[in-house]
């Protein structure tokens, strides 16, 4: 078939004629940009990808900030009551609290308590007010030495999102890849249906010159059914195509998620320049398909996860220090106004140590963790050998395609020629009409088998979007 541009309608009606085409049919890259806009599936990948990353951002939400208010009010008749028989509290505090990814935790408070004492054993004593500022670090000096845990923790989730991300983005080329393929099958339902329409046009021609020549007394009964069941047979493959180009048509309105009341763009096709995925994805190393590099990845956070279990069991030994300082007056006015005051402070230093006893319990949770990150790696480096060769195949096979639509470039070419021919010697009675019809027939299939030829290879392509190399 010579090389030319195709301009195909998008709709055609049952047993119409092809549409006319305007300057401003869709083209199969304006076709797929209009796919990523308005095909709802992509968008519902595209939030998914962003609430990835939205998570990904969420696990420091250990290391925010945190702000604490309090009020009490306490009635105390507790023994020893040697300053009271009973006395009132009025507390109010604040605070604010920090753990860095360093490991370091710092809290800074500020305290007021009010008292007033029932009947105090001193008169003076009838009420007074403490306030205290207070500054605490702790650093662990173990498990989350300097942030080592903080540290795994974000390589864990930096893992879990490049994996989702990466699937994500699998679901995404695999939409594009089914709508790219249903654009080629629809442009060959469209050149089908004109084909068989030829087709049909060509028999009914051959059926007529036959019922002439029975007439005239040159052809006999048994030509005149072989040629009405040529028509018959063209009949039933043109009502065929009709329908599977209806079907096609469906699968295109989806992907472009059109509503009922809009109608369906014209488009035009080039089934002879090649897509450019393959051969860009052929200059490039380590290419693998990726539905077997997410085994890669999802080996990479298994791993991180059987490491983070690791270190939430391990022992920890903290350093404590603290520095307060310590107001008293009978009026809370005054001990507010000398709340900062550092000639009474109180300070503490000290180390907390802990540790979880080996219980079975303990070890089968890290079993169950190292063995998950066994399993998956195992089955990575399986399935990275499998995308590999998938990748090679997928180059032969391609290779193999471009030489056979060649091939069946050729045929389709001499079975046109052949089926003329025919017609030629049966227009000038020098053949039977047997030789007619199964010249039509050779031809037709021919034109068909080709016609899918190209479009696979067009859709052979396409899949390479299913591929990525590594290295990127």
């Amino acid at each position: 078939m010579k090389n030319y541009r195709l301009y195909l309608p998008l709709f055609i009606l049952a047993g119409t004629q092809l549409m006319s085409l305007s300057a401003s049919a869709m083209n199969l890259d304006e076709y797929l940009l209009q796919v990523k806009k308005k095909n709802r599936m992509l968008s519902a990948a595209e939030m998914s990808l962003e609430a990835s990353r939205a998570k990904q951002q969420a696990g420091d939400l250990t290391l925010s900030p945190v702000l604490t208010a309090g009020y009490s009010m306490a009635s105390d008749k507790s023994l020893p009551n040697s300053i009271a028989d009973r006395r009132q509290v009025n507390e109010l505090s604040l605070g604010v609290a920090q753990k860095y990814s360093t490991g370091t935790a710092l809290s800074l408070s500020a305290k007021t308590d009010d008292f007033k004492n029932d009947q105090p054993t001193t008169p003076s004593m009838d009420k007074y007010s403490t306030g205290t500022l207070g500054v605490t670090v702790q650093q662990s000096l173990w498990k989350d030495f300097f942030g080592a845990g903080t540290q795994l923790r974000r390589d864990r989730e930096n893992a879990v999102n490049r994996l989702e991300s990466m699937s994500i983005d699998l679901k995404k080329r695999g939409i594009l890849v089914e709508a790219e393929s249903a654009f080629w099958d629809y442009v060959v339902a469209v050149e089908d249906l004109k084909l068989k329409k030829e087709n049909l046009d060509r028999a009914r021609k051959i059926e007529s010159w036959t019922v002439n020549r029975l007439n005239n007394g040159i052809s006999d009964r048994s030509d005149l059914m072989n040629a009405k069941a040529l028509t018959s047979v063209r009949e039933l493959e043109l009502a065929t195509a009709q329908d599977e180009l209806k079907a096609e048509e469906v699968r295109i309105r989806q992907n472009l998620d059109l509503e009922s009341a809009e109608p369906t763009p014209e488009i035009k096709a080039n089934l002879v320049d090649a897509r450019p995925y393959m051969n860009d994805l052929a200059q490039k190393k380590s290419v693998i398909k990726i539905e077997s590099y997410l085994t890669t990845l999802e080996a990479e956070s298994k791993k991180l996860i059987s490491s983070e279990v690791l270190d939430s069991l391990k022992p920890d030994l903290s350093l404590i220090g603290s520095y307060n300082t310590n107001a008293y007056n009978r009026e809370s006015a005054t001990m507010q106004s000398h709340i900062a005051d550092t000639d009474r402070p109180k300070t503490f230093v000290g180390v907390n140590f802990t540790w979880m006893f080996d219980t079975d319990a303990k070890k089968a949770q890290v079993a169950a963790a190292q063995k998950d990150a066994m399993a998956s790696q195992l089955a990575a480096e399986k399935n990275r050998l499998n995308g590999q060769e998938a990748w090679a195949e997928q180059l032969r096979k391609y290779e193999v395609t471009k030489e056979n639509v060649k091939t069946l470039e050729k045929i389709a070419q001499f079975q046109r020629e052949r089926a003329k021919a025919e017609q030629d010697k049966f227009a000038k009675g020098r053949t039977v009409t047997a030789n007619v019809v199964t010249a039509e027939t050779d031809s037709a299939e021919a034109e068909v088998r080709y016609l899918k030829a190209k479009s696979g290879l067009r859709k052979m392509e396409a899949s390479a979007l299913l591929f990525i190399s590594t290295q990127e």
